[in-house]
């Protein structure tokens, strides 16, 4: 008798994860005053599934560019723009896409790297937002340039570093630009050196620039796919650069005030920007963003026609507007929550370790669609391990299709188990071993 309960306690210890489920409440979605679509708002909050638990340390497939494998998406609006993507900010999801990866001219949508750059350098003390900025030479001559965005600024004027991110932000001025950049940047090569290292750093491999303003230059490229990643870790990481885009107009000097090139902004709900652009090269272009109801959507239309100003932002609307009511931001699981599954560690102490979501869990699905979170323990871990050390992932799934995923860490910390404890793990086991064939 004594020997079968020390096989059920071994055959107990060796179960590797525990499965728990938690129900969280619902909240309404809002329908945008632009959109005629009031039947299909979507709702946020999560599913009411439990949590599954996978020993596959190997990858799942990875729904791609919005979308998923046998499931019927939502029928994405018609547009002019060449690529296009939309994406989830709080979690990076793509919900349609469509060229995102061809690499093209990305006009003054450039100028999303150099406002970034310039809120970097103020933030890390290398610069204030009320030090002047001088009209360098470089600026004048981009000033006095025929058919050029610029707010003609003359090196006798005296502005501040956060005057001209306002005429950057709102009506693209070039002059402004390069002002900034040889402010910051100490020249405007040195700048555009700093715009190359920030985009590798960033991860955005189909982008390299040749200037901060976003002239025509045979090597100056970038993707619609890089841009929504720009904009989304200004969004999520410099949220104040939103407070110059979202400017609906900027007075340069006295008697000259001008309104901002996003025809979108007090005119769809929610927007509040980012940045415009155009040159016979690139087409008309614009990367946008809006936010309803706690949900932060980015758009970006690159090639929007050549000939119609206003059809990017006709595009983006409709964009927005597919996002917002097609799709359900499910948030499946919080930031830093612990889970009731554990991961198993043989060797460890406490051989069952506690973990948690190190960010939020959130998926975006279609309206009405149910998927399933599943944790998968990372290969390899043994004992010991660190608080905070990732253990695994946890993933939102569809169809077996990873739809968003976030690291697992460990709670808490677990040493590795004494030489004693391991010998009697060790004749547990075989007690086990040898009543089971029993």
């Amino acid at each position: 008798m004594i020997h079968r309960r020390w096989a059920k306690t071994a055959l107990a210890a060796a179960a590797t994860l525990t499965m728990f489920g938690t129900l969280i409440p619902t909240l309404a979605y809002a329908s945008n005053s632009t959109s005629s679509n009031t039947s299909t708002n979507a709702a946020k909050g999560a599913p009411t599934n439990a949590i599954a638990s996978s020993q596959d340390t190997a990858p799942n497939a990875v729904a791609q560019n919005g979308h998923i494998t046998g499931v019927a998406m939502p029928v994405a609006p018609e547009t002019m723009a060449k690529s296009i993507l939309v994406m989830d900010a709080d979690n990076g999801q793509i919900l349609y896409a469509k060229n995102p990866d061809e690499r093209r001219a990305p006009a003054s949508t450039t100028k999303l790297m150099t406002m970034l750059l310039i809120a970097k350098a103020v933030r890390e003390g290398k610069a204030s937002w009320n030090e002047e900025v001088p009209v360098t030479l470089d600026a004048y001559k981009v000033a006095v340039e025929p058919g050029v965005s610029d707010a003609y600024l003359d090196p006798k004027e005296h502005f501040t570093l956060q005057d001209m991110m306002k005429f950057i932000a709102v009506i693209s001025a070039n002059d402004a630009t390069i002002a900034a950049a040889d402010k910051i940047g100490g020249d405007k090569q040195a700048f555009v050196n700093m715009m190359n290292q920030e985009a590798k750093h960033l991860g955005l491999t189909g982008t390299h620039y040749m200037n901060p303003d976003g002239l025509p230059s045979p090597d100056h490229y970038t993707t619609a796919r890089d841009l929504a990643e720009l904009a989304r870790h200004i969004v999520t990481d410099y949220p104040e650069i939103l407070s110059y885009t979202s400017l609906p107009k900027v007075t340069v000097r006295k008697g000259n005030t001008w309104t901002s090139t996003d025809e979108l902004l007090g005119h769809f709900e929610g927007v509040d920007g980012l940045k415009t652009g155009f040159t016979d090269d690139a087409g008309y272009c614009y990367v946008g963003t809006a936010k309803q109801n706690s949900v932060r959507l980015i758009t970006v239309v690159m090639g929007d026609t050549k000939t119609n100003i206003h059809q990017r932002f006709i595009d983006t609307a409709k964009l927005l507007n597919y996002g917002f009511h097609n799709f359900t931001e499910q948030k499946s699981v919080k930031a830093q929550q612990i889970l009731a599954n554990t991961v198993y560690l043989p060797e460890a102490a406490k051989q069952h370790l506690q973990v948690k979501a190190e960010r939020d869990l959130i998926a975006d699905l279609p309206n009405g669609m149910q998927g399933q979170v599943v944790m998968t323990p990372a290969a390899g871990i043994k004992a010991p391990v660190k608080a905070g050390q990732e253990v695994g992932q946890l993933a939102y799934q569809v169809h077996g299709q990873t739809v968003s995923s976030v690291p697992v860490v460990a709670a808490q910390d677990d040493s590795k188990a004494s030489w004693f404890i391991g010998v009697i793990r060790r004749v547990h086991s075989w007690f086990g071993h040898l009543l089971h064939r029993a």
